[in-house]
């Protein structure tokens, strides 16, 4: 096992930690199977994406097995995934490791504040708001929530494709829906406990 977690680059920490995560993880769909992992490597071969993630899926479930908590929360690697289940479909072990990385943006959302999770949680609100995407308002939004002063770097640009019709400061009118697709936000909420 200590080989194993050399090959991918990872220094074992406290086995406490460890138990602490995939505690944590075992209460989301497959999170209880990542123990089973025997890193085969299947997962990242499989992987349309792999090539972009800064940690490949291998790796992450190593990670995660080594209780390195805010490295993987931390890491892009759940943001890349398409959710295209090639992973999951090919794994010796059955590790839906889709649903493994549902789970980890879940986490992130709560608890990590980084760049790819103040996007997704700006772009969530940003549908929720209008029911679809608004691209002004998940910009100024995003930039208001990370770095103010990036407002002034992409002002330039923003006022070109205003000019050329491809952007709007006006926000959509609502569409047919929207209030059941806040009622959807709502209700997963709900079920996550969360508000």
């Amino acid at each position: 096992m200590e080989q194993q977690a050399k090959e991918v680059g990872v220094i074992r920490q406290d086995t406490l930690d460890a138990a602490a995560f995939l505690d944590e993880l075992a209460q989301y769909p497959s999170g209880d199977k990542i123990k089973n992992c025997m890193q085969c490597g299947v997962c990242t071969a499989s992987c349309p994406l792999s090539f972009k993630m800064s940690e490949t899926p291998r790796k992450i479930m190593e990670m995660i097995k080594a209780g390195l908590r805010d490295q993987v929360l931390s890491s892009d690697t759940m943001w890349y995934c398409a959710s295209c289940y090639a992973c999951t479909v090919r794994c010796p072990q059955g590790i839906s490791l889709a649903e493994v990385m549902y789970a980890l943006r879940t986490i992130a959302m709560k608890t990590a504040r980084n760049l790819s999770t103040s996007f997704y949680q700006t772009f969530s609100d940003t549908v929720r708001r209008y029911g679809r995407m608004h691209e002004s308002d998940l910009m100024i939004r995003f930039a208001l929530r990370t770095n103010p002063l990036s407002l002034l770097r992409m002002g330039p640009l923003g006022l070109r494709m205003m000019m050329k019709g491809k952007l709007s400061l006006v926000p959509p009118s609502a569409i047919r829906g929207a209030k059941e697709i806040a009622k959807l936000y709502d209700k997963v909420a709900e079920l996550e406990g969360g508000s």
